[in-house]
């Protein structure tokens, strides 16, 4: 009991310290107060059943206090589903049928299992603006096996001699960014520490004319704490870049893939995948440099966490949806270097006016907004809930009233039939007269349709 108290208290540690404004009333909360919970009752405690049913207790009540804590929740009559996808976890840990092995198998075991490695956290300075001079920009991986790395430490360290620091890691293996006019002095500080490998050094003052640019593209991405550096980089290793793109249906993924997307991950709306299944994809795309498309906003952390676990370089542009993924992909130019694609791609996912058609599946009042369960709600990636109706049609003639285009591209669940489709084509060439208006079958579950104006 006290080992997984302990285990628990880690683990909410590392959650806090990887997100950079925590949140209360999400799975952040209910991970703090099990494992506070966890602790308390791990002192005394002689039977392991009895304390495991006591933290999924404690769980529950948890999640059902986030409402409170949490407008947007309460308003959409709801509880964290985080928070209770935790709870059924700790729940089915303590329904487990019991099973008593013996000690001597026990001890086996663990002489035989490699120690868990920490969850990656990160120490991460602020990206200001650039010096008079630039110097250079020095990437590594740092790993010690023996001597457990202090993050904090050495970002510390490091920011004494430099500037634009990040360091990302765990204890025991970590990347470390910095900008300094002495790159000798950062690697001989890291080998001070451990073993150094995956050494880049560039020189900044080389890329001066594009720096106000890529700096810019930057301090934009990186947001979070596990945001990954654009490196400065010559215009020929362009062609080194590959994108990664995750898409919710196997249209989708065509699409992504027929516009440069060279690596496609399943996933998206409640099918977030990890941030191991989106590291394999960037180490399958075997480039030295990656652009790494979410389209989802809960994607966005988990893509993250996997740039800063590869050894490539890799940047994150947070799309929202697969609209905004194809979007930035249109602007994709091999020939360009990443410092100068980074933005490039960023500015065209800003551009993108995009909104998508869902089911309500409950009663809710969202942002203000009432809703029933079975109406059709039209949602932007921003205002939330724009329009509301009856049906398909209804919710998209809504939404466009008053709206201009060039080019209305709709992306069709797999849900929608072909005469369905038809209405939509029919219902958006109604609303703006002579639009050009291209019909895409997307294959996406939840969504019944994707729209994309321009």
């Amino acid at each position: 009991a006290t080992e997984i108290a302990q285990s628990l208290s880690l683990g909410v540690l590392h959650a806090y310290s990887a997100v950079a404004t925590p949140t209360e009333g999400t799975i952040l909360t209910v991970a703090r107060e099990v494992a506070a919970a966890a602790m308390k009752e791990s002192e005394g405690a002689s039977e392991l059943r009895p304390f495991l049913e006591h933290i999924a207790a404690a769980a529950r009540i948890s999640v059902e206090k986030t409402p409170t804590l949490l407008a947007v929740l309460r308003e959409a009559g709801v509880v964290d589903s985080g928070g209770a996808g935790l709870q059924l976890i700790l729940e089915g840990i303590a329904n487990v049928p019991s099973v008593a092995p013996s000690r001597g198998t026990v001890e086996a075991e663990r002489r035989s299992s490699s120690p868990p490695s920490s969850k990656p956290a990160v120490a991460a300075a602020p990206v200001d603006a650039a010096p008079t001079e630039f110097g250079y920009e020095t990437v590594f991986i740092l790993s010690s096996p023996t001597t457990p790395l202090d993050l904090a430490a050495i970002r510390a360290h490091l920011e004494t001699i430099g500037e634009s620091v990040l360091v990302a890691g765990d204890e025991v293996t970590c990347k470390v960014h910095v900008h300094n006019l002495r790159p000798d002095e950062v690697l001989a500080y890291g080998i001070s520490l451990g073993d150094v490998r995956a050494v880049t050094i560039e020189n900044l003052d080389q890329q001066s004319a594009e720096r106000a640019t890529g700096h810019a593209a930057f301090n934009q991405l990186a947001d979070g704490p596990l945001s990954a550096s654009p490196r400065p980089a010559a215009a020929s290793l362009g062609r080194g870049t590959s994108i990664v793109a995750v898409a919710a249906g196997a249209g989708l993924g065509d699409i992504l893939r027929s516009a440069g997307a060279s690596q496609i991950v399943h996933g998206g709306q409640t099918e977030n995948p990890s941030a191991a299944e989106i590291a394999s994809a960037i180490a399958h795309a075997g480039t030295e440099f990656v652009v790494v498309l979410p389209n989802n906003s809960n994607i966005v952390l988990a893509a993250r966490q996997a740039a800063d676990l590869s050894a490539a370089n890799v940047v994150v542009i947070p799309t929202r949806n697969a609209a905004e993924g194809i979007a930035a992909l249109l602007s994709w130019d091999p020939s360009l270097s990443l410092e100068e694609l980074v933005p490039r791609m960023e500015a065209a996912r800003a551009a993108a006016r995009t909104f998508r058609v869902v089911e309500a599946v409950r009663d809710a009042v969202v942002r203000g907004v009432s809703v029933k369960a079975g109406q059709i709600m039209a949602l932007d990636p921003v205002d939330g809930i724009i329009a509301t109706g009856s049906s398909d049609v209804e919710s998209i003639v809504a939404a466009l009233a008053g709206q201009s285009a060039d080019l209305i591209t709709l992306y069709v669940g797999a849900d929608v039939s072909d005469e369905q489709a038809t209405e939509f084509v029919s219902a958006v060439r109604g609303v703006i007269a002579g639009v050009e208006v291209d019909l895409q079958h997307g294959g996406q579950p939840i969504e019944r349709v994707l729209v994309s104006l321009e």
